[in-house]
């Protein structure tokens, strides 16, 4: 596992103070999920992550491996169990992985 940075660890500090002030304590849970590489074809596609749920709130989604056109990634829709649908400008190509960062729902 990697280590944080410096400003990932300022930013889930402010998260972790933010809980607490709502009272939320130990139903923070805050996961990162990474795609399977993608198969390019179209400017969408839905991006494998498995562990990601229908109901996650998403914190943070960048790619972090780019594609072979070169493209970046403008944004993401539609969010399934698993699945999560990346929003290229055109085709990306084969090769782009990205990374999720969600609150999971508090599980009794």
């Amino acid at each position: 596992m990697a280590l944080l940075t410096e400003a990932q660890r300022h930013s889930l500090n402010r998260m972790n103070g933010r809980a607490f002030k709502h009272k939320l304590g130990d139903q923070l849970n805050i996961q990162v999920y990474t795609s399977a590489a993608g198969s390019g074809g179209a400017a969408t596609e839905a991006m494998t992550l498995t562990g990601l749920a229908a109901n996650d709130v998403i914190l943070s989604v960048f790619q972090s491996t780019n594609n072979a056109n070169d493209k970046p990634l403008l944004g993401v829709s539609t969010q399934a169990a698993n699945a999560l649908t990346g929003v290229w400008d055109a085709d990306p190509g084969v090769g782009a992985i990205i990374k999720v960062a969600v609150l999971k729902a508090a599980v009794d």
